[in-house]
């Protein structure tokens, strides 16, 4: 009743509105104003932000449980939007607005100093083809039971996960005082941390339940007390790279100087909207960006270092940290445990091995996910009208292995899959 009662928005109403202040997300047809919900957003405020002035049906849908579309969206709802005669498969209203939370996607025709390649022709692209066709496939996978967990698969995970905390911890307990003692404990620390980014990731994407509270608070007793990085950071960032894939100035996973650049853009010294700071092409960033071919590797196995500080910095400073207190606790237990065990490998040497060794093999893990989006496109060909799920196949590459390895890489060698359906089990 409230909803066929709610008055029409124009695109350029809707452009007015939005100048003014108000962050309006077109989803299933309605204008939503999140003003007052961006705070409370469990999935981060960039995540909305992103959004603002953009037909986000694709983006929300893929990222929430049906109910969310049944009963959230329409509470927060207060148009109908009406969009003009001609406008086919329009997904964004303000690439010509400056928006300071949200930059205009990087784009192909957006008069950059640094052109960039282009990976597909826009002209030959039918986006409301694709657009239907996604709806559809996603529908099918729904109505057919893919989105339902199949918990007997995590009691093999859970083995995994206990056989290396029990290898690496009986090592150094109990094994000689040998270097291969700590070069296999610190091999089996590591693996247990590549297994349980994935079950954290799973549980971050309220794969396991749907349920977002039970899934994030069982995701921060694992992953915060065993790996020592917070889910919370994990998760706003992870958000973000979902919904803005591989956007020079704001998508944090591929904003890595001065130590990489994965487009010539960056040597424009960009500000980054998730970092809120530009990001400096300086005299560091151009020795590191000019060997990064043969950096790439061993930067990668520093990569979890990073990780930890990146986790305090959002735990200490975030305005939008909702589980802040009961991570740092459980990272502060997770520091207590792992030095206590530290404590057990009798020298320096030993101990240098065991540190290098359990972070540098971890890096896989880097590896992996960085391979399936640095190699790929940076820059929209359309952005006004470039659907989510041709955005996700343009910016995202699948990495082929064994079937069997299914397991050693958590399914996200599928990543392709993943971007798609990212509540997918």
């Amino acid at each position: 009743g409230r909803l066929a009662k709610l008055p029409q928005c124009t695109p350029n109403e809707l452009r007015k509105r939005i100048g003014n202040g108000e962050y309006l997300v077109i989803i299933d047809g309605l204008v939503c104003k999140l003003n007052a919900f961006i705070a409370k957003h469990p999935g981060g405020p960039l995540a909305i932000m992103h959004m603002v002035g953009h037909d986000a049906t694709d983006e929300v849908r893929s990222m929430h449980p049906q109910e969310v579309l049944e009963t959230v969206v329409p509470r927060w709802a207060v148009a109908r939007f009406v969009p003009e005669d001609g406008d086919k498969c329009v997904v964004s209203y303000v690439e010509e607005m400056e928006l300071p939370y949200s930059a205009a996607r990087s784009s192909t025709i957006d008069g950059t100093s640094h052109p960039q390649p282009s990976h597909s022709n826009a002209d030959n692209l039918d986006y409301m083809a694709i657009q239907r066709d996604y709806r559809k496939l996603d529908t099918h996978l729904r109505q057919n039971g893919f989105y339902k967990c199949g918990y007997s698969d995590y009691l093999y995970e859970a083995a995994r996960y206990l056989l290396f905390f029990a290898t690496a911890v009986g090592l150094i307990l109990y094994g000689p005082y040998t270097a291969w003692t700590y070069l296999l404990a610190g091999i089996a620390t590591a693996m247990l941390w590549q297994q349980l980014a994935f079950f954290a990731h799973d549980l971050g994407h309220n794969e396991l339940t749907g349920r977002r509270e039970f899934d994030m608070v069982l995701g921060i007793c694992i992953a915060d007390l065993l790996g020592g990085l917070s889910v919370g950071w994990w998760k706003k960032n992870h958000n973000t790279h979902h919904i803005v894939t591989n956007d020079v100035d704001n998508d944090p996973d591929i904003q890595h100087l001065p130590f990489f650049a994965v487009s010539t853009r960056f040597f424009e010294s960009r500000y980054s909207t998730y970092y809120k700071r530009v990001m400096e092409f300086d005299a560091a960033a151009r020795m590191f960006v000019a060997a990064q071919d043969k950096l790439y590797y061993l930067i990668m196995c520093f990569a979890r270092f990073n990780l930890y500080r990146l986790s305090w910095g959002y735990l200490l400073f975030s305005d939008y940290a909702p589980y802040r207190e009961l991570e740092m606790g459980c990272i502060g237990v997770f520091f207590v445990w792992f030095n206590w065990l530290l404590s057990h490998i009798p020298t320096w040497q030993y101990l240098v091995l065991y540190l290098v060794v359990s972070h540098s093999v971890s890096a896989i893990l880097h590896i992996q996910i960085t391979l399936s989006h640095f190699a790929m496109s940076t820059e929209s060909p359309d952005p006004v009208h470039e659907c989510f799920a041709a955005r996700q196949v343009r910016t995202t590459m699948d990495v082929i292995c064994s079937p069997s390895f299914d397991w050693f890489h958590g399914g996200l060698q599928y990543q392709i899959e993943h971007h798609l359906f990212p509540r997918l089990p």
